[in-house]
Order: structure tokens, then sequence, then C-alpha cells
């Protein structure tokens, strides 16, 4: 039967690139049949997904399992005639592709409904497996099957009252369900409303597909704790649970742990942390009100990281309120110019002439009492109305400069501040590029703050935010660093232009003081080895300020010379010649940063080294073997295996036999470069036989007779998007050039150029195509006879999802005509967003 996954490995064909590309896939289950023994055993397995009988026995004993309990009973026969050995054999055998086969069957899942999957056997010594052994991997296909016959979510499922995702009881069913449980009097009941921290941002990390099985398996967790206490499980959408159970604060106890469990398999940190909201059940009390009650609980825990699990107080009603009185005041506020903007004058330590500012929201009431920030800014990041504020604040500022420059005065930048709401929700290169041309200001004068933890939780997305601002020509600045995780591979990673470092440093007293300068130090010898400006803020004393610039600091922002002021205030400051320095904030170093010092105990500490090293170890090579000599926390943290001890030896026993041959290249390589190492990917099995990916990073450093000593950086990229590694594989036998075209949350269109094999046809690098393509230049090249039809022709197809096919006449670089030939085809996937592969071939002119 050939299937959606068949055509596409049809374009693979050989059988080595067939097993790379399916083990680099997201599959849902990968199970192995050893016709030879008789057995069957699980080699990889989605938890609390499909409703799979056994994980190991006997041929005969699972199989018949899984006929009677996986399979839907329309395909159970279809199921058990291939699964026959001698059929399945003969299917393997007389594929089209020999020795690959594939078919779609309907799985039970654990809740109960049922759900496409799609079957992939390959058998064979061409795929690297002893003759009579054959490899099963399932993959989700539920999304296709569903647009392909025709069908709609609920006509798939025939009980409406339950979630299709989750097999839990919808909103109004679970109400009436629980008003009959709650009826037993022998029991005292509570309702449980549990949510998911940062949701949103867990799909855009993980991807939809995630998002969803993640519902699955807090569905099935519910329902299996709801059933076996007597009580009831709700879904409510999104990441909305609710669960009656009897009150019992160890149950509660023991379900947020499975629940954190699930999440925390994904490898994920402590931006997703379930909360629990609980309400005991009184009689007295409407069933409604008690809902809210159990949800307001779990809004207030979702506060806390010690304590996630709140039982409802009469108390946080009033602190509701409050919130709701601020919010309330605040948009009233805002439209009476009521919310203003301070500035906080940042200077050079060594003269205090001022070189620029940074601008603080405040809110000054008509009576002049001052609203501190911290009375309402924490409210309105909870609310998720922050970046009303940013928003005011931003065009205020703007619109300050233009009239102080026209009239007639010397302007000095200012920076603004830009919150984690504010990356995730706008598109900020285009708002500050507005703002810039509406008031004529020059790209230097408006700098941009953006915290230290925003880069830590959403790395991938703050990377490309920095990236193009600076592309735009502003600067931007990282405020609060050194209150996460600071590392100089993220500084590197990041380029940003300016550091602003945290005061907390600066809070020294006799019992830290020597602990303080350590870091402090450290902290500023990091920035000079990248030739990164800091800023030091909260600087309040003299001998702070003197401490500061013996260390080499040369700029400050703090009370000893400034507090914040209003924009008048600021005016008269700077119109003085004297008291500016129009120079701005420039990176010189004292001193070469000489890497020796890394050894200096008196300036490092083990915590500090191994936080700028990340995770890393020394290896051993001799002979045929290789072995983990040392090694750190953070490597440890990184492989994370149980068997670790076990593995520190020989450790190619551990990688696929293609790998094996390629470490020794790599340690081969970096003896020979001993300047910059040798640097590539090592697959690694782990104990339940599934492969994770490290970025390796090797270094020699001596030899000690036979023996050859290396120091080495791993990355943990296991994560990675399964599409970005399998097109980087093929790259490798590829001429062609590669975009993936996919759909933002924004409706936008956006290209990835996956690899461009026509670099030297076209004269532009996958950097420049992607550029181009995403600000439509490319269809500039196009000549004009049929650049809009072809436009018009491409995109009318890509909005209706169908595939295309177009012949392109462009100009190259050099202005060469160069004919392509471009073929579109749909990647459906389980978010039913647009995202296409497109293709784009040379055409010979022969």
């Amino acid at each position: 039967m050939n299937t959606g996954f068949f055509d596409l490995l049809k374009t693979v064909r050989q059988p080595e690139a067939i097993v790379q590309f399916l083990d680099n896939s997201s599959y849902d289950e990968l199970l192995e049949i050893d016709l030879n023994q008789q057995t069957f055993k699980s080699l990889f397995h989605i938890a609390k997904k499909y409703a799979m009988p056994l994980s190991q026995g006997t041929y005969r004993e699972v199989f018949i399992g899984m006929s009677e309990e996986l399979i839907h009973p329309g395909e159970r026969d279809r199921f058990v005639e291939l699964m026959h050995p001698e059929t399945i054999i003969y299917r393997l055998s007389d594929s089209e592709i020999p020795g690959l086969y594939c078919e779609e069957y309907r799985f039970r899942l654990i809740v109960g409904n049922w759900h496409w999957v799609e079957l992939v056997l390959i058998a064979g010594e061409d795929y690297g497996l002893t003759p009579n052994v054959i490899r099963m991997y399932v993959f989700d296909c539920q999304s296709r099957k569903i647009r392909e016959l025709g069908l709609t979510d609920t006509a798939v499922y025939a009980d409406n009252n339950r979630s299709e995702m989750t097999g839990l009881l919808k909103k109004r069913p679970f109400i009436k369900e629980v008003k009959q449980r709650i009826k037993d009097e022998g029991k005292e009941w509570c309702l449980v409303s549990i949510d998911i921290d940062n949701f949103k941002l867990f799909n855009e990390w993980y991807g939809h597909s995630e998002g969803d099985l993640l519902m699955v398996q807090i569905g099935a967790t519910l329902l299996e704790a709801g059933d076996r206490t007597g009580g009831t499980a709700g879904y409510f959408g999104q990441d909305d649970f609710c669960l009656l159970i009897p009150y019992d604060m160890e149950l509660i106890g023991h379900i947020y742990e499975d629940i954190a469990s699930l999440i925390g398999s994904r490898g994920s940190s402590s931006s997703f942390l379930p909360a629990f909201g609980v309400c005991i059940v009184k009689k007295e009390y409407e069933l409604m009100d008690m809902l809210d009650r159990a949800l307001l609980a779990a809004q207030v825990a979702k506060e806390g990281y010690h304590s996630r699990i709140r039982i409802f107080e009469k108390g946080m009603y009033s602190r509701t309120n409050e919130e709701y009185r601020v919010l309330t005041d605040f948009s009233r506020a805002l439209k009476q110019h009521e919310i203003v903007f301070y500035l906080q004058p940042q200077c050079r330590a060594s003269s205090g002439k001022i070189v620029g500012a940074e601008a603080l929201a405040r809110w000054v009431k008509p009576d002049g009492t001052v609203v501190p920030p911290d009375a309402f800014i924490p409210v309105l990041e909870k609310r998720g109305l922050i970046s009303d504020l940013d928003l005011y604040i931003w065009d205020n500022v703007c619109r300050w400069m233009h009239d102080w420059i026209e009239g007639g005065h010397t302007p000095l930048p200012v920076s603004v501040n830009v919150s984690v709401s504010d990356i995730l929700h706008t598109d900020l290169p285009a708002i500050f590029e507005k703002l810039i041309n509406q008031y004529g200001l020059e790209r230097r004068l408006l700098k941009i703050e953006i915290t230290e933890s925003s880069y830590i939780t959403n790395t991938a997305l703050v990377m490309d935010t920095v990236r193009s601002l600076r592309e735009k020509g502003f600067t931007v600045l990282m405020d609060d660093f050194g209150s996460g995780s600071s590392t100089l591979n993220m500084l590197k990673n990041l380029n940003i232009d300016v550091i602003k470092l945290d005061a907390q440093f600066l809070n020294m007293d006799e019992s830290n003081e020597e602990k303080s300068i350590r870091i402090l130090e450290s902290v500023t010898n990091m920035t000079k080895t990248i030739g990164v400006p800091i800023i030091v803020e909260g600087v309040e004393t003299k001998e702070q300020r003197d401490f500061l610039v013996d260390m080499g600091c040369r700029y400050i922002q703090g009370y000893y010379f400034f507090r914040p002021m209003p924009s008048e205030d600021f005016e008269n400051l700077i119109d003085n010649p004297e008291k500016i320095d129009t120079s701005g904030i420039v990176f010189k170093a004292n001193q070469q940063f000489r890497l020796r010092e890394l050894l200096d105990s008196n300036i490092y500490s083990d915590t500090m080294l191994n936080n700028i090293l990340g995770p890393c170890a020394l290896y051993s090579w001799h002979g045929d073997d290789v072995d983990i000599v040392r090694y750190n926390e953070q490597f440890y943290e990184s492989v994370d295996v149980p068997d670790f001890k076990d593995r520190l030896t020989c450790i190619q026993r551990f990688l696929p036999k293609a790998d094996i041959p390629r470490i020794t290249e790599l340690l081969r390589l970096a003896q020979r470069d001993r300047l910059n190492g040798s640097k590539g990917l090592l697959h690694f099995y782990k104990t339940d036989g599934t492969l994770t990916t490290f970025d390796m990073h090797f270094y020699y450093l001596h030899s000690e007779g036979e023996e050859k000593i290396f120091y080495g950086s791993v990355r943990n990229i296991t994560k990675l998007s399964n599409l970005e590694k399998q097109m980087s594989w093929l790259s490798h036998i590829s001429r062609d050039t590669v975009l993936f075209l996919s759909q933002t949350s924004d409706d936008d269109l956006r290209f990835t150029v996956l690899f461009n094999g026509l670099e030297n046809i076209i004269g532009i690098s996958a950097h420049e195509l992607e550029v181009e393509l995403n600000r439509e230049d490319f269809f500039n090249r196009i000549g004009s006879e049929n650049r809009l039809s072809s436009y018009r022709d491409i995109l009318k197809k890509i909005k209706s999802s169908e595939p295309f096919s177009e012949k392109l006449s462009i100009k190259n670089a050099n202005g060469e005509s160069v004919e392509l030939n471009a073929i579109g085809n749909y990647m459906p996937d389980e978010t039913n967003t647009m995202n296409y592969i497109i293709i784009l071939s040379s055409i010979s002119k022969e």
C-alpha cells in the first residue's frame, strides 16, 4: 500500500539513507520483531498515548494483544493478514522499494479514541538488520488522514460530550457529571483547577504536535485519577483542566508530580510548571462559584515556584480585586497622560559626564502622588498588558527627542526597555523602524534594552529579534546581566552591543565582600574578552564608583551621579555642553585579556569557571578506545543517562557503527590543528535504545606515552527540529536549493533556506537568499515579462495548499539570466498551518 510516507521515502531510495531519515524523524513508537526467535520488543515508546498492550514478549502474544486491543475493528482483519510471518516477509520483498513497506491503521488512544497512524516496516541486511528481523516505525498521521477523508474532528469521534484530543468531558458535561457525583455523602470532595505556565511558549519551543501530545498525556493521567477515586475529569480547552476527586492533599500531590514529570520528560525548564488550585466542595456554595474559586487559586499558584498547589482562601478575592483596581486605574491613567517617563543619566565614571540615559515609566497622579513601579508593572506583566505601557513609553520618548532636536539642542541616546511579552507578541524591529521614521530620528539615538532572563527563556526567538534589530542599525543592550546563568557562549551567540551589569553584586558587606569582588572581576573580564562595553547600574557611593573605576569599568548609572528625573530636569541638565559627552558608549580594552587568568584562583571560582566553560570533559585516546577521564557537573547533566558511570570507558561502544570511525577522525583532526581543534556531530545511544545528538568540539592537549589527552566541549542538540536535521543531511547528496516556507502565528509567510546547492549559480549565500525571500526582494530578480503572473500563480497555489511547479527566469548576482524550476509541495503537520518544501533546480540550457 502506497502511503504519504512511502511516497516521501521513494525520493530517498538508498537503504542507508532511509534508515538515517527514519531514525531522525518524529516517530511515536519503534518496535522490533524477531521472527527467528519469535519475539517482540519495544525500542521506543511514547508514554500515555496509545493503548499498547505489551512492551515485550513472544511474537504471538503481542501480535494477538495488538489485534484485539489496539487496532480498529474495521482494519483488524487487514492487520492480522499483514502480520502473519509469511505475509510480512512477502510484502517486504515484493515492495516497490525492497525491504520497505507502509500501511495505515487506526490505533486506540489510551483515552479510548481512534487515531490514524502510519506503520513503516523495514527488513534486510541492506538496512543493517539480521535476516528475519523487522523494525516497525509508528508515525502519527491523524491530521493528514482527516483532510484526505474530508472529515472534521467531530466526525471522527462518536462522543461529542468529550474532548476529541484528551477524551475528557467538556465543560458543560463535566459540570453535569460533577453535580451528580458530589451527592455522595460519604466523601469530602474537592475541585482541582489545573493550568500549565506559558503553554503558548511551550508550543513555540517544542511544536504544536508535542503540545497536543502533552495534553493527551495529562488527560490520560487525570482520567485514571478520576476513575480510580470515583471522581471525574474535564478539559476546557487550551491547557485548562479540572478534576473532581476526594479531598486528599497527598493524593493531589502525587497527581501534581505525575504531570510535572510528563513536562520534565521534554527537558523543560521551570517556565512550564503546572499550577493546581484546590477548592473544597461545600453544599452551601454554588458549583460555578466553586469552579471560579479553584481557578483563582490556580492563578495564585502560578506566581510561586515553591508552592504550586494552593487551596482557595478568601483573601485571594481581595488580592484579585486590588489587581483589577490597578488595571482599571491604569487604563484611565493612560488616557489622561498620568503615565510619563523619567530619564536616568548614564555617565562616564571618570568624569561624571552624561553619555546617554535610560527611560523609566512613572505613574504621577494629578495631586503629584507617584505610584511606585513595583505597584503596577508586575500586575501589567501578569495580566499581559505590559506591552500597552511599553508602546506608550516608546512613542513618548521618540516624540520628546524629536521636539528636543527641533528646538536646536544636542541630543543624547536614550535606551528603552523591552519585555518578554513585547518579543513574543509584537514585531519589535518593525515597530522601532516605524517610530524612527515617524519622528525623523537617527537610529543611534534609540537603544533597546532586553533583560537577561528574556534571553535565557526564549533564546531562539530573542536571538532572531536581536539580529533583526541590529541589521536595521539599532543598538541592543542586555539588561540585568549576571542575574541569571550568563556565559561567554551565550554572549557570543547573541552578539549584543552593550552589557548592563545587575546592581546586586555591589551590595557588599564584610561577609560577602571578597566573593562579590571576585564575581565583578570575572564578569568584567568576560566582557573584555569579547570586546563589549559595560554599564554598571545601581552605583550609590563614592567607594563603589572608585572600586569600579579601578577595575576598568568606564560607564555608570546610579544614584551616585543622578536619580531618575522628569524630562524637563534632564533637558536643563544636558543643555550645558560641559556636562555631556557626545562620544557615546564605546569599548576600550584597558589591557589584553590573557586566558591564563582563568587559572588564577584569586579571580575565578570553580563554579564561575564551569558556568563560563559550559559542559566539558577530558578524553583519553589510546589504541581504538576513547575514555572520559574527567568531567564537570554541566557535562554530567547534559549527557543525562542513568548508567553514566558505566559509560566512562570505551565510549565508542555507545555510538552507532557509522559514528565510531567519526570520533577518531575528529580526534585526529584536532591533533593536527591544535589552534582551532575539530568540531562535529556525534550520536550516542541512551539506555532505552534512542539516540541523542551532541555537537562536540575537541582540542588536543598533550600526550602521555601512547595515550593522547583532549579537551572537549559538548552541546546536546537532540531537540533541534527533525526536519532541519533531515534536510541538512540531504544537502550532502543534492545540488538543488531547498526552502522551507511556514506560516507564522500572525499569518505571515516566512522562508527558511535549509541548504543552497545553487549558491554558485545564483551567486548569493543561503543567508542572503533567505533575507531576499523574506523581504520579497527575490521576486525582483524574476524577469519583468512574467514576474507578476509567476508570483500570483505561486501565491495562489500556496494559499490553497496545492503543489506547484513553475519555470522562472531570474537574474543572478552577476546580472546573468538563469533558468530555474520551482517545485513546491505542501507538508501538513499537527498544527494545520501552512508549511511547504520548495525545491529550486537549475534548468540546463542544452
